[in-house]
């Protein structure tokens, strides 16, 4: 017994060297025939190896991707990488990867993105955005056509929106989390703005999308940018103004 023993775990031992040694360019050559992502200048194997350029939709371009396989994750069940990566000339690192019950998951993602890029890759009409956006998400993961869920911290400093006035939210954090129903939950507040805001974001069953925020102009709050928010949101007796309102995600083209 102990002999057969051995000889499946050399076996075992066998494959999956077999298949770590796989080059990348094979796996690859799959994935530009396959999918919207198309990689180039690819080096090393599925274990270990990096690409000059990752294009997803032509649209989002990944620079000097490096990734290493997480051999212990397979003991839980999952298939993960370590991924570093260059957007926009900032550094992107993460671990990716999908369960064996077909879970995605990204744990530890730290990047910072120009608020004006995320704009532009959004396709927000007319408003300009400014200032840098950090990511630092603790985990997050999904399934195929379920919504996500994650936890971590987005800080947008020097957060700025500019339509017709320019308005300043100074430091404007979004805390995610999960709600009662096992949903995601964004909590929103900053510091030193022109504009105070405080409020929450949720999604909820069905695709569905709920926001509900308060803004309270501060003694830098121009008569326009007040004039501005009344087309919006609801003025309260305090002077306040509440934005509040739900909807489908499809509505946002998401």
């Amino acid at each position: 017994m102990k002999k057969k023993h051995y000889l499946l775990i050399a076996a075992f031992s066998y494959l999956f060297f077999l298949i770590t040694a796989i080059p990348a360019s094979t796996v690859v050559n799959l994935v530009n025939s396959n999918t919207p992502v198309n990689m180039q200048g690819i080096g090393g194997t599925i274990w270990e190896g990096d690409a000059a350029l990752i294009s997803i939709n032509k649209t989002v371009e990944l620079n000097n991707t490096k990734w290493s396989f997480t051999t212990w994750k397979l003991l839980l069940g999952q298939i993960a990488f370590q991924v570093t990566s260059e957007f926009d000339d900032r550094n992107i690192e993460s671990e990716i990867g999908v369960s064996f019950l077909s879970k995605y998951f990204i744990n530890d993602l730290t990047a910072t993105l120009s608020a004006e890029k995320i704009a532009s890759l959004a396709n927000i009409p007319l408003v300009q955005l400014s200032g840098d956006i950090n990511f630092s998400l603790d985990h997050a993961h999904w399934e195929k056509d379920e919504l996500p869920l994650a936890t971590g911290l987005i800080t947008w400093t020097q957060a700025a929106i500019t339509v017709a006035d320019t308005v300043s939210l100074g430091k404007l954090t979004i805390a995610l989390s999960e709600n009662d129903q096992q949903f995601l939950l964004a909590n929103i507040k900053n510091i030193d703005g022109d504009l105070s805001v405080s409020g929450q974001a949720e999604l909820i069953p069905e695709a569905n999308y709920s926001v509900d925020i308060i803004l309270t102009p501060t003694a830098s709050t121009s008569d326009n940018i007040k004039n501005s928010l009344s087309l919006f949101a609801k003025k309260q007796k305090n002077g306040d103004f509440l934005f509040k309102n739900t909807g489908q995600l499809n509505q946002l083209e998401l």
